[in-house]
């Protein structure tokens, strides 16, 4: 067996540990590699076993401590640090502080469970592991030190993330000095008893707390913060160094997320993130809509490691891409990302038959033609592989416009809306099929027909893994046309042989008050939970609609804080994460500011029994303004729209963007339970139709769902 001598130094601020008891866990198998042992000092060594590469988490015990020269014992109180390291790549020390506990326990909490007396104990997959590690990177270094990515833009204080994180350090330190509270609880006791946890069952030391907090981290969120609100800051720039106004610095939950806006490559900045996978080396792939700053189609999407750096290939081009949607799905080996290709803004830029772009994961390199694979397309957006290798896609079909492209009509030919499967996954003409007549509705009580339509306008498909797929219809309404009317529908199909047929059906019901009229609720994502039940959100319900797996029955919704949802995302403990686009109105203050004051996030269901439950999980400013990967503002030069003399004019202030979180698209969840969200739009209306429409990157919250 060969071993390497490890130092570990313990460090907490303004107080200096004097003894305590260490703990070190191989965390892929969970095996204990040194008991529990006692040192004195803030600092110990210990010999590990190297000879493979391997995951470790130490948990230090503190037994005493000196602070403000005044020596404490701990008494009937455990409280532990944490931090994890990867062997042998540490040079020779682990840094054991606050940091190290907070960044380690968010980016790991999927494979950690704490004892109560304030253990860690972890265990997972390899791959889960690499992927905590590479996040947990990206806050705190192993040897010391806080990482840039989350320090700066488009972290920093651009964010709340940062100063959350630093106001989380503040909140160990103060257990450990424990001082009385206005309640006349002791600190420590008092974090305990607000953080969440199950009912009757209490929190048993600070590390535990931390860990139940990502259960609901908007449990006393508020609470939590006022216990610190008026103390020092022993860990500066925390959430009351925000330059934000007081009641804003009050965070309504206790997540910590990392945003990354770099593709990779400065003149290819993202813009309009709209949905993720990940390959098998747990790289992230974008659907990728427009070039920053223009309305036009995107000829490059990003690819991310797994700590959201970029890949080394990153921006992947080629093979045909040209503004991608909705669309992008990887095959059961994980090995080839297929990209669906829509197009926006002029002519010029769109696909016009529409088609798909394939790319190797390993270099990133497209194995798709000059124009992608077009057989049977006409403009692409959801997509997803089945399991056995068959590619579903959804072709729209329409060549009405989508915003932000201007108004009018391009000069293609329609086609009708149609699911299109290349078996699998081949795009030769003997393994395309084809199903573009549906069972239609253009009123609300008539009775359905089958017909070709362009204004179907087939939004997703979401296999089964059974033989079957589900679809979702965005649906038309059109007040000159009744004809163009079209419900928004939700299909079950099955490929049986080289056929699609048609099995079942549903037909919203949503009376739309801006139109007057039932059955147009404007449907987009579509997902199947544990249970086989269909869920389907529709941004103009504002709601997800849940349906019997034959679509014969509602059985319910979810309906509480969601705003126009675009995605859904079911993890595999049956929490519900449905993405927000927003709704559609502004109000404009005098903060020099375009931004949507309406709220942006995800929203949260833990308990789909109970749909009053639903949090939303929102990321708030940290005061600083948003900024592209080039360092140039969010909203480029724009200036305030005014009215003067009942002219529209503008004014000469440029427009600041403070909204680090936008209209998201959908979420995706990684191999250690991280969600990633897609900031598709900037939140203004005015900038986001007439310049300058993709939002800025991805958002990821660290270990609030149950990993892939």
């Amino acid at each position: 067996m060969t071993t390497k001598p490890v130092q570990f130094d313990v460090n907490v601020k303004d107080v200096v540990i004097t003894a305590g008891a260490f703990e070190i866990v191989r965390a892929v198998d969970g095996h204990i590699s040194h008991q529990q042992t006692a040192f004195n000092g803030n600092s110990f060594h210990a010999d590990i076993d190297t000879s493979s590469a391997a995951y470790f988490a130490v948990t230090v015990s503190i037994h005493s401590y000196r602070h403000n020269n005044v020596q404490h014992t701990v008494k009937d109180k455990p409280i532990s640090l944490l931090a994890t390291f990867l062997l042998p790549a540490v040079a020779h020390s682990v840094i054991v502080c606050p940091e190290s506990s907070i960044a380690s326990i968010y980016a790991f909490a999927r494979m950690t469970t704490v004892a109560d007396e304030g253990w860690v104990h972890m265990r997972g997959t390899e791959r889960n592991m690499k992927i905590a590690y590479g996040m947990k990177q990206q806050f705190y270094k192993t040897a010391g030190g806080i990482a840039e990515i989350i320090r700066n833009s488009p972290n920093g204080f651009e964010t709340n993330s940062y100063p959350m994180f630093n106001s989380l350090c503040n909140l160990f330190y103060y257990c450990l000095i424990n001082e009385k509270t206005a309640l006349s609880k002791s600190f420590y006791d008092q974090f305990l008893d607000y953080a969440w946890h199950e009912k009757g069952k209490q929190n048993h030391n600070f590390l535990q707390a931390l860990r139940n907090m990502l259960y609901d981290p908007g449990t006393n969120a508020a609470e939590i913060f006022r216990m610190l609100a008026d103390k020092k800051e022993i860990y500066q720039d925390s959430l009351t160094s925000m330059h934000v106004p007081a009641a804003k610095q009050v965070p309504d939950q206790w997540t910590l997320t990392l945003k990354a806006n770099s593709s990779g490559a400065k003149n290819f900045i993202p813009a309009g993130a709209a949905f993720v996978v990940f390959d098998a080396d747990d790289n992230a792939w974008i659907a990728n809509n427009f070039r920053a700053g223009s309305a036009l189609s995107g000829t490059h999407c990003p690819v991310y490691r797994y700590d959201a750096s970029p890949a080394s290939f990153s921006p992947v081009q080629g093979g045909g891409l040209l503004g991608v949607a909705f669309g992008v799905a990887i095959d059961p080996t994980r090995q080839y990302i297929s990209f669906g290709n829509f197009g926006w803004g002029p002519e010029l830029n769109n696909p016009q038959e529409g088609s798909v772009s394939r790319f190797y994961y390993k270099d990133g390199k497209p194995v798709s033609p000059p124009n992608g694979y077009t057989l049977g397309l006409s403009r692409v957006q959801g997509m997803d592989y089945d399991k056995a290798g068959n590619l579903w896609m959804a072709s729209v079909g329409c060549q009405d416009p989508f915003a932000p492209s201007k108004t009018g009509v391009y000069p293609f030919e329609s086609q009708p809306s149609a699911v299109v499967v290349y078996l699998n996954g081949d795009p030769s003409a003997d393994n395309v099929v084809i199903c573009d007549e549906f069972p239609v509705k253009k009123k609300f009580l008539s009775e359905p027909e089958f017909t070709r339509t362009p204004y179907l306008k087939i939004f997703d498909v979401t296999p089964d893994h059974a033989g079957n797929a589900y679809v979702s219809c965005i649906g038309n309404y059109d007040k000159d046309n009744p004809d163009n009317c079209v419900l928004s529908a939700v299909y079950k199909m099955a490929l049986e042989g080289k056929k699609l047929v048609v099995k079942n059906w549903w037909f919203s019901d949503y009376y739309n008050q801006d139109n007057d009229h039932r059955g147009f609720e404007s449907l987009r994502q579509v997902t199947v939970n544990g249970q086989g039940d269909v869920i389907v959100v529709g941004v103009a319900s504002s709601r997800a609609t849940v349906l019997s797996h034959d679509l014969a029955h509602v059985k319910g919704y979810y309906d509480s804080n969601t705003y126009a949802p675009w995605g859904v995302k079911i993890d595999r403990q049956g929490t519900v994460f449905l993405a927000n686009f927003g709704h559609e109105k502004s109000d404009y203050t005098d903060d020099q500011t375009l931004d949507i004051k309406g709220p942006f996030g995800v929203t949260m269901l833990r308990d789909p029994a109970r749909p009053e439950t639903a949090r939303l999980l929102t990321v708030p400013t940290g005061g600083a303004e948003v900024t592209l990967a080039n360092g140039q503002p969010l909203y480029g030069t724009q200036t305030r729209p005014v009215i003067v003399d009942e002219k529209p004019t503008k004014v000469s202030v440029r427009m600041r963007c403070h909204q680090p979180i936008m209209r998201l698209t959908s979420t995706n969840i990684d191999g250690a339970g991280n969600l990633w969200c897609m900031n598709n739009w900037k939140p203004s209306a005015v900038i986001d139709v007439a310049d300058n429409p993709g939002g800025d990157g991805v958002m990821i919250f660290l270990g609030i769902a149950e990993p892939e």
